[in-house]
């Protein structure tokens, strides 16, 4: 009895050793993107080696992780720096309308409001086009243009993504960053929920099917 609860490969311990990689990867993902330009390959990295390890169960997440991580590093970067400009611009018109609320404006916390709205879209877009990338090669150009078209044509899932995504950081950023330390691998394993369901017929036949091996 007692060997089998201290069991390593019991489903206790693998569950307990998965948990562990999403708050592991998370810390990697938050090293990784601290120069804020090097955001969208940390986050191709991460998306990469959770699914991989984290919900598939194979080996090597971690060296995984920093593998893709420089690999997909200069489009990643590329792609990312349109969204940086476009969310910086968001943060500063949503900033201000936070300090006119806080000073009892109404008409300040409409626009409050509407700026977490306006960064739905963008936001999707680019989750879209790390998550393709960590998939499939593409230059920069070819991958924003793949993204976008990825998210009209399953607009429901891109607006979830998206809007499950800002909740996460917005978590994050109310506790002080504490939830910081799981919530990034926590993001990339609901999103793959979503984005294996897309990537499933552009993928070769056998890996679709090793999936939904594993998910049974």
């Amino acid at each position: 009895m007692f060997r089998s609860v201290f069991d390593p490969l019991n489903g206790f311990w693998r569950g307990f050793a998965r948990v562990c990689d999403v708050v592991g990867l998370s810390v990697c993902w938050l090293v990784c993107s601290l120069p804020v330009i090097t955001v969208g390959a940390a986050t191709v990295a991460l998306y990469d080696a959770v699914f991989h390890g984290v919900r598939k169960g194979e080996p090597g997440d971690y060296a995984r992780f920093f593998r893709t991580f420089r690999d997909s590093f200069k489009t990643a970067t590329l792609a990312t720096v349109p969204f940086l400009v476009l969310a910086a611009l968001l943060f500063a018109m949503w900033y201000v309308a936070f300090v006119m609320a806080s000073g009892g404006s109404r008409e300040a916390m409409v626009w409050l409001y509407a700026c977490r709205i306006l960064l739905l879209a963008p936001l999707g877009v680019w989750l879209f086009a790390m998550f393709t990338l960590s998939r499939f090669d593409f230059g920069p150009w070819a991958l924003l243009k793949t993204a976008v078209k990825l998210a009209l044509a399953h607009l429901p899932s891109a607006a979830v993504v998206a809007l499950m995504t800002e909740e996460l950081a917005l978590l994050t950023y109310q506790k002080v960053f504490l939830p910081g330390f799981f919530t990034p691998g926590l993001a990339a394993l609901l999103c793959s929920l979503f984005m294996e369901r897309i990537f499933a017929p552009y993928l070769p036949p056998e890996e679709p099917e090793a999936e939904a091996g594993d998910e049974k």
